[in-house]
């Protein structure tokens, strides 16, 4: 198989994992706008991305040069969202009211900023600095919620694995022997994801956050 295509097949497997993970994530005890919630939207939306991925890979990418830009800016697009909603997951775990609302906002000005430059440039790398800022941000809240038990080793460990991942990415890695550097990629996302998905149970499941930076007092 060429490289294409085992990163199609790896897209495929890898889209399936997130998309059972994203169902198990989805329970009746989770109040909407939750943590927990915003955690679902975010694994299903990932699933979302790497199934487009693998449509593209799979169909369009080096057969049809109309559908590919298409079929890329939107698994593209779909990533940076998701982005943004892990950020508001991680924002509506840890924050409370103002410092909430900042957060959002300035996530919600980034992913303007990243679809934007999504539209005008065919580059990856674009995506990767997208989502490993927000991984960054929600590794060091769960490191130091480790603490108080407001943070989760399970999901520090799955962001470490993927900013590994993304390492190599960058790098432009040859990845492993016989899979190219995608289809090595696709392949460690998978424990990856795991990771995320039982360290999104940790999350508050009510509008109330875990809590660790209090609310802003009102502005006079």
């Amino acid at each position: 198989m060429t490289p294409l295509a085992l990163s199609a097949l790896t897209d495929v497997i890898l889209a399936c994992e997130i998309f059972f993970l994203t169902g198990l994530s989805v329970r009746s005890d989770t109040a909407p706008w939750s943590a927990a919630w915003w955690w679902s939207v975010t694994l299903g939306l990932t699933g979302l991305s790497t199934m487009l991925g693998a449509i593209d890979h799979g169909f369009f990418e080096g057969v049809v040069p109309d559908a590919h830009a298409v079929a890329m800016f939107a698994t593209r697009a779909v990533v940076a969202v998701a982005s943004f909603t892990m950020l508001v997951s991680t924002a509506r775990h840890f924050l409370d009211g103002g410092w909430c609302r900042i957060v959002t906002a300035l996530g919600a000005a980034g992913l303007a900023v990243t679809l934007w430059q999504l539209w005008g440039a065919d580059n990856f790398l674009i995506v990767v600095a997208a989502y490993s800022a927000v991984l960054v941000l929600t590794l060091c809240f769960h490191l130091v919620g480790l603490r108080n038990g407001s943070g989760s080793l399970w999901m520090c460990a799955a962001i470490l694995l993927i900013l590994g991942a993304s390492v190599m990415v960058v790098l432009e890695s040859e990845g492993l022997p016989g899979l190219g550097l995608f289809a090595t990629y696709h392949i460690l996302l998978m424990p990856a994801v795991a990771g995320l998905y039982l360290g999104g149970r940790h999350l508050s499941r009510t509008t109330r956050a875990a809590g660790m930076v209090p609310a802003q007092p009102a502005m006079t």
